[in-house]
C-alpha cells in the first residue's frame, strides 16, 4: 500500500494514475475525501499524514511539503511500519529539517527538490490573465526552470519503488525562461495578447496581502524573485536520466492548460 498526500492537486492526481496503472494498492489523503474523484480502487481518507487512518497497513508514502511536516510525520510512521518515504520540499527549505526526522526515525527516504512549478502561472497568475488580459509582477527577468506537474508524478512513482534511499534530486524543466518569457509562451497557446506590467516590490506586496497571502511567504517570493532577476535558472537532466524521457517544456505545459486559463 502505498499512501499519496496532496492527493487531490496536479501532481497527486498524475502520481496516482502511474501508480495504479502499475498495479500498485494506493491510498489518497484528501480534506474533502467526497470530492476528491478519483480513480476506482483508490482509498480515500481524510485526516493528517501522521494519523492512523493514513498510515495503516503503509509501506511507502509521498510527502508533500514535507518540511513543515516531517517531524511529527517520521515517528509516526516509524511506529505503523512504514519503510520507504517520497518526500518534496521547496528549494528553499533546510534538506536537514526535512531528512534529518526521517533518518533518526530509521525511514528509507528519497527527497525530490522542484526548482518551480510550471502550474505557478496559474496558482499566480491566472484570474489576471483570465479576467484583465495581463501579468503584473515585479521582477520581469527573474528566471525559472519550471517543471511539468507530469515529470514530478514520474520521478516520485520511481522513487516509490525503491532504488533512490538517501538521494537528493533536484528536478527542473528542460530550459530556464523569465517572467516574461513565460507570458510570451501563453500568450501564443492561449492566441491572445497577455501585456507584461511590471510591479515595484512594494506594489507586488499590496496586491499579493489584498488576496490574502500571508506575509512571510510574501517575503520569501519577493526575496526569491529578487535572487533570481537576471540569474539564468540550472537546468537538471534528473528527468531524462531518470525516466529515459525528456523533460516537457513550459510551452507543452501552457498548450495543456490552455482552457484553465480562459
Amino acid at each position: 500500500m502505498i499512501l499519496v498526500t496532496g492527493a487531490t492537486g496536479l501532481v497527486g492526481r498524475r502520481l496516482i494514475s502511474l501508480l495504479r496503472a502499475d498495479g500498485a494498492a494506493v491510498r489518497a489523503l484528501s480534506r474533502r475525501p467526497e470530492t476528491a474523484n478519483l480513480p476506482p480502487g483508490v482509498q480515500v481518507v481524510a485526516g493528517e499524514p501522521a494519523s492512523a487512518a493514513a498510515l495503516d497497513g503503509v509501506a511507502a508514502v509521498y510527502l508533500f511539503s514535507a518540511a513543515r511536516t516531517a517531524h511529527g510525520f517520521a515517528a509516526a510512521a516509524a511506529r505503523a511500519g512504514v519503510k520507504r518515504v517520497v518526500v518534496v520540499s521547496g528549494l528553499d527549505d533546510d534538506p536537514e529539517r526535512v531528512e534529518r526526522p526521517l533518518t533518526d526515525a530509521g525511514l528509507e527516504w528519497t527527497h525530490l527538490r522542484p526548482n518551480a512549478y510550471a502550474a505557478n502561472a496559474l496558482r499566480h497568475w491566472g484570474d489576471m490573465i483570465r479576467h484583465q488580459g495581463t501579468v503584473r509582477a515585479p521582477y520581469p527577468d527573474a528566471a525559472t526552470a519550471p517543471i511539468h506537474e507530469a515529470d514530478l508524478a514520474a520521478v516520485a512513482a520511481l522513487a516509490l519503488k525503491g532504488g533512490h534511499a538517501g538521494r537528493r534530486h533536484a528536478l527542473t524543466g528542460p530550459q530556464s525562461l523569465t517572467f516574461r518569457e513565460q507570458v510570451a509562451i501563453l500568450a501564443r497557446a492561449l492566441d491572445r495578447e497577455i501585456a507584461f506590467i511590471e510591479e515595484t516590490p512594494g506594489q507586488a506586496r499590496e496586491r499579493l496581502a489584498r488576496h490574502g497571502v500571508p506575509a512571510a511567504v510574501i517575503d520569501e517570493l519577493l526575496t526569491l524573485w529578487a535572487a533570481t532577476d537576471g540569474v539564468p535558472a540550472t537546468v537538471s537532466p534528473t528527468v531524462e536520466r531518470l525516466t529515459g524521457l525528456p523533460a516537457r517544456s513550459f510551452a507543452q505545459w501552457a498548450g495543456e492548460h490552455a482552457d484553465d486559463f480562459r
